[in-house]
């Protein structure tokens, strides 16, 4: 496993969730950092206004501000890091079914119809592979109609009876509808 278990073991799929985690985390960073500069700018100038009144504590405030600002940065940068590592832990959900149906159906590609997919319950991703196992299901149940029907029509010596079986078999072949190729493209309603 990789970092604490969030990092999918899988090069590209670790490589998909670096590119969704870095730059959220990254871009938190740099929005802290940034609110700290101006918070300690903004101080800062206040400070210096004061400075003629009060000599003696200008010394101490800015003592003050300089803890402040140090003990802001580490809690921040402690807040980037949770952050980070629950975006971590999120995309690692989001991958890991992804791979797994990926895996399936690479073997369904390879001829392996015996193949199915089980998700975690709670997981966002079940019903789509419930949908593939429905899919494969459906490919095995016909193939095996096929089969028979060709098995049967290779031993029948009579003709006619030949005919109904390719006729049964043209019937069964149509759940293999060759239509043009279509493109469902992810938002299209």
């Amino acid at each position: 496993m990789g970092f604490l278990g969030l990092l999918h073991h899988q090069p590209e799929h670790r490589a998909r969730q670096l590119r969704w985690v870095v730059p959220l985390g990254a871009l938190l960073l740099v929005a802290v950092l940034a609110t700290l500069a101006i918070q300690y700018r903004v101080s800062d100038q206040a400070v210096g206004t004061e400075f003629f009144r009060a000599h003696k504590t200008i010394s101490h405030t800015g003592e003050l501000l300089q803890r402040g600002l140090l003990i802001a940065s580490v809690v921040l940068v402690l807040l980037v890091l949770a952050v980070t590592l629950w975006a971590f832990r999120l995309t690692h959900r989001i991958v890991r079914p992804v791979h797994t149906m990926h895996r399936a159906l690479d073997a369904l590609v390879g001829g392996d119809l015996g193949v199915r997919v089980e998700l975690h319950r709670e997981d966002e991703f079940r019903e789509v592979g419930e949908a593939l196992n429905r899919l494969v299901n459906e490919f095995t149940t016909t193939l095996g109609k096929v089969h028979t029907l060709v098995d049967r029509i290779v031993a029948t010596g009579d003709e006619t009876q030949r005919q109904r079986l390719v006729q049964e078999l043209d019937q069964t072949m149509e759940f293999f509808r060759l239509e043009p190729r279509r493109t469902i493209r992810e938002g299209d309603g």
